[in-house]
């Protein structure tokens, strides 16, 4: 027999630079966690790590997941412009 997956198709994106603070509320919450690059990341790194992300995200939505951005930081611009580009609504924000 197999655990229940506790994260109930919700996935939050979280900013690197806040991820470990917010694990615990967003688990507690019953959400995935995905991690966005670190600010210190070069751009042109970041614009590959971003464009990957939103292929997931994309995955995400189209099989029916809620998928927030939990919070602002670096890269969630790029990342909303990108699912944009890909013909998707930029992520709702989740208040954390």
């Amino acid at each position: 027999m197999t655990a229940a997956d506790p994260r109930s198709e919700k996935v939050a994106v979280v900013p690197e630079a806040r991820f470990a603070e917010l694990l615990p509320e967003l688990r507690a919450a019953g959400y995935g966690l995905m991690q966005l690059p670190p600010a210190t990341l070069a751009p042109s790194t970041a614009a590959e790590a971003v464009g990957q992300l939103a292929e997931q995200v994309t995955e995400y939505r189209r099989n029916g997941y809620e998928v927030v951005l939990a919070d602002t930081g670096a890269w969630c611009a790029e990342l909303d412009a990108v699912l944009v580009r890909l013909g998707l609504e930029p992520l709702a924000r989740r208040s954390a």
